[in-house]
C-alpha cells in the first residue's frame, strides 16, 4: 500500500511526543513507518518540510474553530489563545512551527490570513493589517517557545530563592507573582499587545 503523507505526519506527531524534536529524524520516522528513508522524500524533501506538514496538522483544528465575526479585539484574543494552547498541547509544538513555510503549513498561513481580514475590516489599512497580523503570530509562536522551556514551578521558585540569583527586584516581583500559571502570564502579555493594537487603531 502506498505511503500516505497524512499517515506519516500522524506517526511523526506521536514520535514527537515520545522523543522530542531534537531526536525526531526522517530516518527514525521511516523506521516507525516500516519503510526506508528514501520513501519519505517523495512527500518531505527535508526535515523542515516534514515539520511544516506537522505544523499544518497542529494548527488546522484552530483554524476550523475560528469564529466568523464578533468584536475584532475579542476575535484576536480568542484566536491567539487557541493557537497558543494548540502549540503547547504538543511536546516542542512551538519549535515545530517556528520558521514554518506558510505554503506548506497552510493552516498557519490561513490563521494569519484570517487575522489580516479581521484587522482590515476593523479599519487597519491592508499593509498595516498584514504587519499587525504578523506581530500577533510571531508573538504567539515566540511566547509558546518560551513557555515550553519554562522551568517547573518548584524549580523556578528555588532559583529565585537562591542567594546566587543576581536580580533582586526581579526576584521580589516573581515572588509576589507566585502561583501565576503559564496561561496567566500569556493572557497578561497578550493583553498588552492587544492594547497596543487598539491604540494604533484609534490613531488611524
Amino acid at each position: 500500500m502506498p505511503l500516505e503523507a497524512a499517515d506519516a505526519v500522524r506517526v511523526a506527531l506521536n514520535l514527537l511526543e515520545d522523543v522530542g524534536l531534537d531526536k525526531l529524524t526522517v530516518r527514525r520516522l521511516a523506521t516507525g513507518l516500516g519503510v526506508k528513508a528514501p520513501a519519505l522524500y517523495w512527500h518531505f524533501r527535508s526535515k523542515r518540510a516534514l515539520l511544516d506538514h506537522m505544523t499544518d496538522a497542529i494548527v488546522a483544528p484552530v483554524v476550523a474553530g475560528l469564529p466568523d465575526g464578533g468584536p475584532w479585539l475579542k476575535w484576536l484574543e480568542d484566536a491567539a489563545s487557541a493557537l497558543h494552547a494548540a502549540l503547547l498541547a504538543h511536546r516542542d509544538g512551538a519549535r515545530v512551527a517556528l520558521g514554518a513555510d506558510f505554503t506548506t503549513a497552510r493552516a498557519l498561513g490561513e490563521f494569519a490570513e484570517r487575522a489580516v481580514e479581521v484587522l482590515h475590516e476593523a479599519g487597519f489599512p491592508i499593509g498595516e493589517a498584514t504587519r499587525a497580523a504578523g506581530v500577533l503570530v510571531h508573538f504567539v509562536l515566540g511566547r509558546a517557545v518560551e513557555d515550553q522551556t519554562r522551568p517547573a514551578p518548584d524549580e523556578e521558585a528555588a532559583a529565585i530563592a537562591a542567594e546566587s540569583f543576581p536580580f533582586p527586584l526581579m526576584a521580589r516581583g516573581l515572588r509576589e507573582r507566585a502561583g501565576s500559571t503559564v496561561e496567566d502570564d500569556f493572557r497578561y502579555a497578550l493583553g498588552v499587545l492587544l492594547a497596543g493594537l487598539e491604540a494604533v487603531s484609534a490613531q488611524a
